[in-house]
């Protein structure tokens, strides 16, 4: 029976080239985002590469209504194989420390943290059992070297790094694999990747990210790993 992927934050970018990483090695997917029309573009992809894929629209601040999307897909597929997390927010609601305010940063909560614990509690219970059974989440390196100017996501990242390790811990015993890869750098069109950006940053490819997280579900040893290189933001990080 095909194993099943769900992807949670899924996006033209990182998201997409997760189902399709994926979905070459026979999974069928399962994409969950708040965009309904981008989804159906993503599925409408994905079909035409022979992949079988369905959008189920979400928004994962609404958490009851994350779960009813998840529990759609279980009804739709059978239990989840993998579930890879990794919705963002977007970055006029980035704030520095002393403009950081409770709502704000219940929004970045909301999205890295509270969504994903809605979203591993609703789809373990069928997942338990199944070989291969993966959780992965998807974050920046923030999580682990902040910065003022992305401090209200950052502080959001960190929670969500804690998360994952501690999911780690207790799921592993019984054959569930929990990873969390971080991006360090930006994500680029292919073709692009070459260099550094402006402010020296690495560059990747949406495809670069989706092979790690693939070798991450496979290889089941890395329960934590970053992707780019952190010089750059351990100088910037240390220096403030």
């Amino acid at each position: 029976m095909a194993k099943t992927l769900v992807v949670v934050g899924a996006g033209p970018g990182v998201g997409r080239a997760v189902a399709e990483r994926f979905g070459r090695e026979g999974y069928r997917v399962a994409l969950i985002a708040r965009n309904s029309e981008k989804l159906a573009k993503i599925v409408g992809d994905l079909d035409a590469q022979g992949i079988e894929a369905a959008a189920f629209p979400a928004d994962v601040r609404d958490r009851a209504g994350l779960a009813v999307a998840l529990n759609k897909v279980i009804d739709s597929f059978g239990a989840i194989d993998v579930l890879e997390y990794s919705p963002t927010g977007t970055s006029d609601n980035l704030r520095s420390p002393r403009n950081m305010t409770e709502d704000n940063e219940q929004y970045h909560l909301d999205i890295c943290v509270l969504g994903a614990i809605t979203a591993v509690n609703t789809v373990l219970p069928a997942m338990q059992g199944r070989e291969g059974a993966a959780i992965l989440f998807t974050t920046a390196a923030s999580a682990q070297y902040p910065v003022p100017f992305t401090a209200s996501f950052g502080v959001a990242a960190g929670a969500s790094l804690n998360y994952a390790r501690v999911l780690h811990q207790e799921l592993a015993p019984e054959g569930i694999h929990v990873g969390i890869l971080s991006i360090a750098g930006l994500v680029v069109a292919p073709g692009q990747e070459q260099g550094r950006s402006a402010k020296g940053l690495s560059l990747m490819t949406a495809e670069q990210v989706a092979e790690r997280l693939w070798t991450m579900a496979r290889e089941r040893g890395q329960v934590e790993s970053i992707i780019g290189d952190t010089e750059v933001l351990r100088h910037y990080s240390a220096a403030h």
